[in-house]
């Protein structure tokens, strides 16, 4: 390929009615098919739109955009063009995060959704300067190293083309395949699958994200012949054979490539098990455009076998030179752990502001790993990562910059370190090393920070979220002879004892456990929800959407059953309380009233004592602010009312009792720790029945 406007050009000359990109609703169902023709059409008014916006050869654009077409068609624009993209993150990326790689890659131009209407309308005589090779830099992207901000890699069109290239034949991609897009558009990952596709005349699939219920739904309806994961979403898929069965039919995958992260063979052998999908595990990073190695597709099914089970990232691609070497730079021969070392023209430029990654012309990857010869060629083993930084389900994670945002979420926090947590879905999760203040009640302290990570937090994105801690001393760290603490000693001395910050307290008879959608017991606290407050049950749906706009604290007997639940919201100092459920609660028939009885009346009979859903509350201390007729128009037991309560603030932390008063006592100590108020937005459960006893 000697340009890529040439290239799209070619592609819509030969067969301009075929189809290039297949625009997907989340199910997988094609809504809109792009041919060629159309696609060289887009690029060409993509780039009619830079060029009035004055954009020329060597300047960079800022992409704000999810996965769409619009995301490619505008790429590939500009690189046409000789101009430089830089995707946001749009999902994770904090405010403060986007304007930080914004400012150093110098983008003169930030495209949003807002100015997609205005692209496709860009037309014109006007000739454009198209770039007649592809030595000019094509692309920025950050990845997140040991430093606090992520750094610019930049590429050349050049680099991701060698790469492309690379995958075409490795993966023997042709103009029949179809390529499914299920990672984002900002990552190398796609960015560089989508090019290859393009580059073999394949066409290229996109759904608006990766689903973990329609993965294969996905693909059948999309027709597409491959795509690239990373190892999470081989783990989710693990238990979705119902889904698989419904769709295998109709299914065309031949091939899935597998990488970006540590890759679980275990997982991997059960997946290609269950589902006879063969999986091609690569090997890269962003700086090397992608894949420097691969699993072979021309092995014999015992070469195969042996090289997922031993978890090989397989041969060297035809552009790349790897080596492993000692840290004073001499190669290793067979069998030698050391520093994988790549060079060849996929590599990377550089960094923008500079930082070294090179020695002798190789870039040092941080990564330790060894190669043995099999049948003539090196097949490449991983052993381990030299850097610090976390690769959770293929995303870089800078501890540095989550130390640094975690210490502005909590003002107690003296010291916090960021090290990986081995996780089953992801590979590893986050886990935060805390050193509290001097005086501060660790225990305490720790709970009010596991409630501000799960209410979500304005510097850090959900993903970067710390998702076990662990508080320790500090003369409990392990420190190098310059006072520098080293977290790969600290992972590993720590290993096993870290807390989810979903596990908030502990009683004797009870663990009390935030559920969320993800939950394994997020099916048993919908059903336990609608047992205690039928008829006003939830279907999953909305059951969903219930455990994300609330707390929901799930109390987890010795035998691990879900025997009671209490959901709250948390905010401006106050908690209220919105239901509280029993395994053990008993539903009682409801007798058909026709007459409601004004507020005042209610508010008599359940200051009365008369109401045992009042009487519950009184007896923990609570007190009745106000009653609201209609607050619950379903709600037959207590005629559509609903009743205020507020507590005092909690004496003693002592968790005892039935789980419902347990329940309670979690949510005030919880409350004591973040310095809240805590109201009870319940109802007068026994007004109707009181009521038809009175007639």
């Amino acid at each position: 390929m000697k340009n890529l406007h040439e290239h799209l050009s070619g592609l819509a000359h030969a067969d301009p009615a075929r189809a290039a990109l297949l625009v997907c609703d989340t199910s997988g169902t094609i809504i809109e098919e792009i041919s060629r023709a159309a696609l060289l059409a887009r690029v060409e008014a993509a780039a009619a739109y830079l060029q009035r916006k004055r954009l020329s050869r060597g300047d960079r654009v800022a992409l704000a955009l999810g996965n769409c077409a619009d995301l490619l068609s505008i790429s590939w624009a500009a690189w046409s063009m000789g101009i430089a993209t830089m995707p946001l993150d749009t999902k994770r990326d904090t405010d403060e995060l986007r304007a930080y790689k914004t400012s150093a890659s110098d983008a003169k131009l930030l495209i949003t959704q807002e100015n997609l209407s205005e692209i496709h309308s860009a037309s014109g005589s006007e000739e454009i300067s198209w770039m007649p090779d592809l030595s000019h830099e094509a692309l920025i992207l950050f990845t997140s190293g040991t430093t606090a901000y992520p750094k610019g890699a930049r590429m050349t069109l050049e680099n991701l083309v060698a790469n492309a290239e690379g995958i075409v034949e490795w993966l023997r991609i042709v103009e029949d395949d179809r390529f499914l897009v299920e990672l984002p558009l900002h990552h190398i990952n796609s960015t560089v699958f989508c090019l290859a596709s393009l580059l073999a005349g394949a066409s290229i699939a996109l759904p608006p994200r990766y689903s973990n219920s329609h993965f294969f739904a996905q693909a059948a309806e999309s027709g597409a012949t491959f795509t690239s994961i990373v190892p999470s979403i081989v783990f989710d898929q693990l238990s979705r054979e119902k889904e698989f069965e419904l769709t295998k039919s109709r299914l065309k995958l031949t091939r899935i490539q597998l990488g970006s992260a540590p890759v679980i063979a275990g997982d991997a052998l059960e997946f290609m098990q269950k589902f006879s999908i063969p999986l091609y595990q690569g090997y890269g990073q962003t700086e090397t455009a992608l894949r420097v190695t691969g699993v072979p597709m021309d092995l014999s099914e015992e070469q195969y076998a042996k090289a997922v089970a031993e978890n090989s990232i397989g041969v060297a691609m035809k552009w790349a030179t790897v080596e492993a070497a000692s840290a004073g730079g001499k190669i290793l021969g067979e069998g030698e752990e050391g520093e994988l070392i790549v060079k060849g023209p996929a590599v990377m430029q550089g960094y923008i502001g500079g930082e070294d990654a090179f020695r002798d012309g190789y870039f040092l990857t941080g990564d330790i790993g060894y190669w043995k010869e099999i049948e003539g060629r090196r097949f490449f083993y991983l052993k381990g990562r030299a850097k610090e930084i976390i690769i959770k389900g293929g995303v870089n994670i800078s501890p540095v910059a989550v130390e640094n945002a975690l210490k502005k979420t909590d003002s107690a926090i003296d010291q916090a370190y960021i090290v990986g947590v081995p996780d089953e879905r992801y590979g590893e999760e986050i886990g935060a090393v805390v050193v509290w203040k001097a005086d501060v009640d660790a225990a305490s302290a720790t709970r009010r920070l596991k409630l501000s990570l799960l209410a979500g937090s304005a510097v850090l994105s959900a993903y970067e979220t710390p998702k076990y801690l662990k508080s320790v001393r500090a003369e409990e760290l392990p420190m190098t002879s310059t006072g520098k603490v080293q977290r790969m000693t600290l992972r590993k001395q720590l290993e096993g004892t870290f807390e989810s910050i979903y596990d908030l307290i502990e009683s004797h008879d009870f663990r009390f456990v935030v559920l969320t959608s993800q939950s394994p017991l997020a099916e048993a606290s919908r059903m336990l929800y609608n047992h205690c407050w039928q008829p006003l049950t939830k279907d999953e749906r909305e059951y969903r959407k219930y455990l994300g706009n609330y707390t929901t604290l799930g109390a987890i007997d010795t035998s691990n059953t879900l025997a009671g639940q209490i959901s709250f919201s948390y905010a401006d100092k106050k908690i209220s309380c919105v239901s509280i459920c029993s395994a053990t609660f008993k539903p009682k028939s409801v007798p058909e009233m026709t007459d409601t009885p004004d507020a005042e009346f209610v508010r008599d009979y359940l200051l009365a004592g008369s109401d045992p859903v009042m009487n519950f509350h009184h007896k923990l201390g609570a007190e009745l602010v106000e009653v609201t007729p209609g607050g619950r128009p379903d709600d037959k037991s207590a005629l559509g009312y609903t009743m205020l309560l507020r507590y005092p603030p909690l004496q003693g932390a002592e968790l005892s009792g039935p789980v419902s008063n347990q329940l309670i006592q979690a949510v005030r100590i919880l409350a004591l720790d973040v310095e809240a108020e805590v109201y009870a937005v319940s109802r007068p459960g026994g007004l109707a029945s009181f009521l038809n006893r009175s007639v």
